[in-house]
């Protein structure tokens, strides 16, 4: 029994590290299929800065010279067509469309000359977002699939319902522009930033 017990005494470490051994090569494969999959992740998508915009926009001006006597909206406010939002002498500015107060630029008491910018609003309905890739890497993206728009200001994820692609130029580092239309996104204000996930195409041939 003792020279049982001396045979295996030296045993005993390295019996010990085995179950570290197997741990340490589970772990390695974990962090390969996960590396793996990541990778995968990043070939089959691209992501692209974007910036949000309205389709209509546009920025009030005072139309004659005179004080500006009363301002009814703020910043935030949605108004409606043909609503007064400023008054400027014997003078008024009222809403074009269905819109919300982005900003405003003067206050009561001012004296106003024509042409002033007073009040800028946009339409909440037609929004969109801008990404810019290279001429070169269009033919990579696979349009047909949809395009996830993420916005951070709103913590959000939101499909585009349609995609226009501007190309100018015929050098293949010029800027494409691809304008992605998302419709009202609650929230969603002009000049916020985005980011926009295409789908590659999955023909070799067209890929880096």
């Amino acid at each position: 029994m003792c020279a049982l017990a001396a045979l295996s005494s030296p045993l005993l470490p390295l019996l010990s590290l085995l179950p570290l051994q197997a741990a340490h090569a589970a772990s390695a494969t974990a962090t390969a299929t996960a590396s793996a999959a990541a990778a995968q992740e990043t070939n089959e998508t691209r992501i692209s800065d974007a910036y949000a915009e309205a389709l209509r926009q546009c920025t009030l001006r005072a139309s004659v010279a005179g004080e500006i006597t009363e301002l009814t909206v703020k910043a935030g406010d949605r108004v409606k067509a043909g609503q007064v939002l400023a008054r400027i002498g014997g003078s008024e500015i009222s809403a074009p469309y269905d819109a919300i107060v982005s900003a405003v630029m003067a206050k009561v008491g001012d004296v106003a000359m024509p042409g002033r910018h007073v009040i800028t609003v946009f339409d909440p309905s037609r929004m969109r977002v801008v990404a810019s890739v290279p001429r070169s890497r269009l033919r990579e993206l696979n349009l047909d699939e949809p395009v996830q728009v993420e916005i951070a200001a709103l913590k959000q994820r939101v499909k585009a319902q349609k995609v226009i692609v501007i190309s100018q130029g015929d050098k293949p580092m010029q800027m494409a522009k691809l304008y992605l239309e998302l419709g009202e996104v609650a929230g969603l204000q002009p000049g916020q930033q985005a980011r926009a996930t295409f789908a590659l195409s999955s023909w070799p041939s067209l890929r880096p």
